[in-house]
């Protein structure tokens, strides 16, 4: 499976200039006689600030109507962008697929602290009897030897696939020592409770947390590993060329919610449930929400000013995969030329004028 998520990734870059070629400029107007911008969504937390733009007709306060188109998982999400099916909207790990193939633009980052993306055992593994064995690490638990060999579930394309190979990478061991075997993020849980795999890498909290409860040990994740994680903005190459007026729309409108649920802790866990809901999400409870509420938080109005420099984060989950040979160092030279901070400037700006 490591070879093959290898040519996948290679499969992408050789199309990803066919799959971007050509498209429209021109933007459907909505009955409102507003501009409609597709925004890109998938069922977790970088995404609930759109529920509350719905709920609180920030699109149009903002200039435009907002079309939501979800996905499962980054990759899929990708690969849409470079089918044109989306304008504009938070990713993940899938961001690196997007950037070098498709000519994203990564405009802002999202998050300002998370949690919750984890790497869990089974609790009578050699893996969790190995204890810790990287000291600058105290929270990750297992060795090389109880690494090797083992099987990874995983999203490909998803910051759950970012944290096996930083895992694996931190043991000593290169991709082709272990297995990883992909499936979208809602079938990992029940599989590894089936009894497949040895490691279950978890990018939803709320499955993480149902898994530890059930007395599964956590081993690894991004914050135990030392590399937090940062969501960021992207828009297609088209929005932003040709529609930057409405790119700055929608992070006015973007970071106006993102402030709001910042500054309300039971609106964020109200929001957050209802955005999960929305998207049939199963996988949670108002325990789980406000526990995962509690660890994370967006760039906001307030902390904007705090925030390291735009893309450091996609820059770090791109130069793993380089190191570990499963990406064209040509991908870093992209996410340089293809990261901009003139948008979400501008919106701040507007906002705090």
């Amino acid at each position: 499976m490591s070879k093959f998520f290898t040519v996948f990734l290679i499969f992408l870059v050789a199309i990803g200039g066919l799959a971007f070629a050509g498209g429209s400029t021109e933007l459907e107007v909505g009955e409102s006689g507003l501009p409609i911008i597709r925004v890109g969504a998938q069922p977790y937390y970088s995404w609930v600030p759109i529920q509350v733009i719905e709920d609180n007709n920030l699109d149009e306060q903002f200039g435009f109507e907002m079309e939501v188109i979800d996905f499962p998982s980054g990759g899929p999400m990708a690969e849409a962008l470079g089918a044109e099916q989306w304008d504009i909207g938070p990713i993940g790990a899938g961001g690196m697929v997007a950037i070098p193939n498709y000519n994203a633009r990564l405009i802002g980052d999202i998050e300002s602290t998370m949690d919750g993306a984890w790497i869990i055992a089974r609790p009578d593994s050699d893996i969790v009897a190995a204890g810790n064995t990287i000291p600058e690490y105290p929270e990750m638990i297992g060795s090389p030897e109880t690494t090797k060999g083992k099987d990874f579930l995983c999203t490909f394309g998803n910051i759950s696939h970012y944290m096996a190979i930083d895992y694996v990478q931190k043991m000593g061991l290169t991709l082709s020592d272990v297995n990883f075997i992909h499936m979208e993020t809602a079938q990992v849980y029940t599989a590894f409770v089936s009894g497949n795999g040895d490691f279950a890498c978890i990018g939803s909290p709320s499955a993480g947390q149902r898994l530890l409860e059930e007395g599964y040990v956590l081993v690894g994740g991004l914050k135990q590993q030392g590399n937090p994680q940062k969501d960021v903005m992207v828009a297609s190459d088209d929005f932003f060329t040709n529609h930057k007026d409405l790119c700055v729309a929608f992070m006015k409108a973007y970071l106006t919610a993102a402030t709001m649920l910042n500054d309300d802790p039971e609106y964020e866990v109200e929001m957050t449930s209802k955005f999960y809901s929305r998207y049939g999400r199963t996988d949670f409870t108002e325990e789980s929400v406000r526990e995962e509420c509690g660890w994370n938080a967006y760039v906001d109005l307030n902390n904007f000013d705090e925030q390291p420099e735009i893309g450091s984060w996609m820059m770090e989950l791109m130069k793993c995969y380089v190191e570990s040979g499963t990406m064209d160092a040509s991908v870093i030279e992209a996410l340089e030329t293809n990261t901009t901070d003139e948008i979400v400037l501008e919106a701040v700006s507007e906002l705090n004028s």
